[in-house]
């Protein structure tokens, strides 16, 4: 399969760049909050987006072998793989979006992003949870990259909030609900602190389970407290 996407994303990325010559001068390059055009660009502006792709393909490969924690990919070198593979595919979509909205700049160009948005939200959060520790990607905060099991909790919540929000977003888009620019930021914002609190908080948890556990084998080594005590209750 690797081989295969290889040879697809090079001659996609080729078809792409081929294509903006057969584009009209100005394309659409930007929508506002009510998902109108309201900014046009030359159209060999879309080469950064043709580009992306491939970039984010082997940036991510690369990123892998640099990563601090690489070893970490050998039991779930898929799972990563899957990401780079789903990334790159989402900005290729995203890509020929931008060439549809320049012949069709009247077509529903809110529901179309919608739905690709809510579908690549929600495959992250399906695989999230096999995502190894890692400096590159998933949830990112102090307390995730300092503790594994930290990391493995967080992802796994994550991944399924992660999921509700792509819900959300898909579920506006085929309903062509109001103000899903709103929507889409603030469900994205509420999912990333409520990741940033739950880890933190975690992190707090273990530390105190670890104060504890420390404690209970240093008395129960020293015969201050025995094990059967600690368990029927009877100490205190």
């Amino acid at each position: 399969m690797k081989k295969a996407y290889d040879i697809f994303i090079w001659c996609v990325t080729g078809l792409f760049i081929g294509a903006i010559f057969l584009l009209p001068e100005s394309v659409p390059v930007h929508w506002n909050g009510n998902w109108e055009i309201d900014r046009y660009g030359s159209r060999y502006t879309l080469i950064i987006l043709a580009i992306i792709p491939i970039l984010l393909y082997y940036g991510m490969l690369l990123a892998k072998k640099v990563d601090p924690k690489r070893h970490n990919f050998q039991s779930r070198e898929k799972t990563y793989d899957l990401f780079r593979y789903g990334l790159s595919f989402f900005f290729i979509l995203l890509c020929c979006f931008f060439y549809y909205m320049t012949f069709f700049p009247k077509a529903n160009g809110e529901k179309i992003m919608l739905l690709l948005l809510g579908i690549l939200i929600i495959g992250m959060g399906n695989y999230m949870p096999r995502l190894p520790q890692n400096y590159f990607l998933g949830i990112k905060t102090p307390w995730t990259l300092s503790n594994e099991y930290v990391w493995q909790k967080t992802h796994k919540i994550g991944g399924y909030s992660f999921v509700i929000v792509g819900i959300i977003i898909a579920v506006y888009g085929l309903l062509e609900l109001p103000y899903s620019f709103i929507v889409v930021i603030v469900g994205l914002l509420i999912d990333a602190v409520f990741s940033f609190i739950y880890s933190y908080i975690h992190i707090n948890v273990e530390c105190v389970y670890f104060i504890y556990s420390s404690i209970f084998h240093i008395c129960s080594k020293w015969n201050v407290i025995s094990l059967n005590d600690y368990i029927s209750g009877e100490y205190g």
